[in-house]
């Protein structure tokens, strides 16, 4: 059987996605920057805030704690950043419901609302290439890109647990 990587047209198409992915987050970073200086978010802010809402559309609000431990944050800066959210009205702290000792960090109204009308621009500019896609070729693209994110987020995780100070990735 012949090796898939040793076809030229597939190394090709293969090139060409990477860099797409770059252009990608290239441009997605400068939309969020743009998003960060109008806000006057910094990056560990606006990295803090979309932790806060990733956590909370997938059902699970998180915690000072998570937010320390996903940003690789001591405690006390965690902190300090979610005060400073939370002084802009980007998000709000509740006790959990279930267990009342822990406090949850939920999005807040104020900054739903400001997201949303900064975003909702790009929302439809989306919609609009999903429009022309099938069902099946959107399932390719989200398993494709579910599987990038877990693949980057695993070798991110990989590189704050081997973190020297180098500036050298592991196995260089």
């Amino acid at each position: 059987m012949r090796n898939m990587t040793d076809d030229p047209d597939r190394a090709r198409l293969r090139a060409l996605a990477v860099e797409d992915i770059q252009r990608l987050i290239t441009e997605g970073r400068r939309i969020t920057q743009y998003f960060s200086a109008r806000q006057g978010l910094s990056q560990t802010d606006l990295d803090a805030l979309l932790h806060v809402l990733h956590e909370e559309n997938a059902g699970s609000p998180t915690s000072a704690g998570r937010i320390a431990e996903r940003l690789g944050l001591t405690s006390g800066a965690a902190t300090g950043v979610i005060d400073r959210l939370e002084r802009q009205g980007h998000v709000v702290r509740k006790r959990d419901e279930q267990d009342r000792r822990m406090v949850r960090v939920h999005y807040g109204d104020q900054g739903m609302a400001v997201a949303r009308q900064f975003f909702t621009p790009l929302a439809r500019m989306s919609d609009a290439v999903f429009d022309d896609l099938d069902e099946d070729e959107l399932v390719v693209v989200e398993r494709f890109l579910a599987r990038m994110s877990d693949a980057m987020g695993a070798y991110a995780t990989e590189l704050a647990e081997t973190d020297d100070g180098s500036g050298v990735a592991p196995g260089e």
